[in-house]
């Protein structure tokens, strides 16, 4: 029996209660193994770490039953190693990975053992420990080249113990990588299927991977899955408090400086009744009405992408500029570009890249969008005045805007989004001397 102290955090108190699970799943079983071999008297004892063992004794040696006794005090050992090192505070995330991989490798007796992480139709190596030279942090693969893409199609666990005499041969998996036996686990990551876990070794095994060792790799698989959850979920605040003090920041800096001016100019028209002081007080209205809006769509939306699609991007450059105010100005696109995207979001970030052409360009500014060279992006350039080669990375930055009624949230929000598609925004000089804001995709 397996019992665990209090864990460090969610993740190993996770994984003991996986391994405790099992154990409990597996003792009836056990104990009637043993008794079919005669066993005389089993003996439950509690160590000083807080774990309890079984000692057990019988008259005479049997082979069965020397073997079960032997797997059932390894089994214990190093899942003993488990949770000790998932516990272990003093250990990053990395190290722990990589302690547990060394474990999984020894549990098994293989060469290799790696985390992969597994997007769209590419493989990649997280993080691997061993001499296979093809199998080394990482390291790409296509998927299709690999053994992984088997395991995350079967509903389990995927082992192979001999690939040549399982009609591995002609695979291009076998192929590539030479592995004789093989066994890997699906990680998943808020229900999401993140890539594998998985050891192996170019020999073949001399015997199956026992259900024991199968369920050690469950086990590791399951602590990098709560692992890489609440990394996530720590991302996840930190970006939230983030973007509360970019709220609080827009309500006590941002929308006070319109308010005072309408205040100001109110009094101004109360005691002159000046037109002109009335319509500053409603401009100071209009720009307040912009920031409300950008911060709402920062509040509402942040990093979320609903569905991405493929789009026709001059489709939607027509539909962004539809809805800005820029009657004087010209759009065109130049050359065609299918984009996989959010469309609502990739309207926002094209909608705001040509408000801020026409907040520093005027109404008569001329704007171009086309393909970058190889289709690997999308440029969108204007004929403003463009911007200072020492502040173009400033220009993203939350609150910063040269126009004297710009909101300096509408580049923000351009990289809020492409960030969300894992695309990179820089902007340079235009060939009419004005901005040239270039969106790449899977530059992340």
């Amino acid at each position: 029996m397996f019992v665990a102290g209090e864990g460090d955090d969610d993740a190993s108190e996770a994984l003991a209660r996986g391994a405790t699970d099992y154990l409990e799943r597996r003792a009836d079983r056990d104990q009637r193994a043993l008794l079919v071999t005669r066993v005389e008297s089993a003996v439950v004892r509690r160590t000083a770490d807080g774990l309890v063992g079984t000692l057990v004794t019988r008259e005479g040696g049997d082979d069965d039953y020397a073997r079960i006794a032997t797997e059932l005090r390894e089994n214990e050992t190093y899942l003993r190693k488990l949770y000790r090192t998932a516990s272990n505070t003093e250990l990053s995330y990395e190290q722990k990975r990589r302690r547990l991989l060394e474990l999984g490798r020894e549990r098994l007796d293989v060469d290799v053992g790696f985390v992969s992480h597994i997007e769209g139709d590419t493989f990649e190596i997280v993080d691997a420990v061993g001499s296979h030279e093809l199998l080394q942090p990482g390291q790409t693969a296509p998927l299709v080249n690999t053994y992984c893409r088997k395991t995350i199609e079967d509903e389990g666990l995927l082992s192979v113990e001999d690939a040549e005499s399982e009609g591995w041969i002609d695979d291009p998996a076998y192929e590539t990588y030479g592995l004789g036996c093989y066994v890997g686990a699906k990680i998943f990551v808020n229900d999401a299927l993140y890539g594998t876990l998985c050891f192996a070794d170019r020999d073949p095994r001399s015997r199956a991977f026992s259900e024991n060792e199968k369920i050690y790799v469950e086990l590791i698989s399951q602590w990098l899955r709560y692992e890489y959850e609440q990394r996530a979920d720590e991302r996840a605040l930190r970006e939230q408090n983030r973007r509360l003090e970019e709220f609080a920041s827009v309500v006590s800096h941002d929308l006070r400086n319109p308010l005072n001016v309408a205040r100001i100019y109110l009094s101004m028209a109360e005691d002159t009744g000046d037109e002109e002081d009335f319509e500053q007080v409603r401009c100071a209205h209009d720009r307040m009405e912009q920031l409300i809006q950008n911060l709402l769509m920062l509040a509402r939306q942040g990093d979320a992408l609903d569905r991405v699609t493929r789009n026709d991007l001059s489709a939607v450059v027509a539909e962004a500029w539809e809805n800005v105010e820029a009657d004087d100005g010209t759009c065109r696109m130049d050359g065609d570009l299918t984009v996989r995207a959010d469309r609502e979001r990739l309207k926002q970030l094209l909608e705001n890249l040509f408000r801020n052409a026409v907040e520093h360009g005027g109404e008569a500014v001329t704007i171009r969008v086309g393909p970058l060279d190889g289709g690997e992006g999308f440029y969108v350039a204007d004929d403003g005045p463009g911007v200072p080669e020492d502040r173009r990375e400033t220009v993203f930055e939350h609150g910063y805007s040269t126009a004297d009624d710009g909101t300096g949230l509408g580049l923000a929000i351009v990289r809020r989004i492409a960030d969300a598609h894992d695309w990179t925004v820089s902007v340079g000089e235009s060939g009419d001397d004005g901005a040239r804001f270039e969106v790449r995709f899977g530059s992340k």
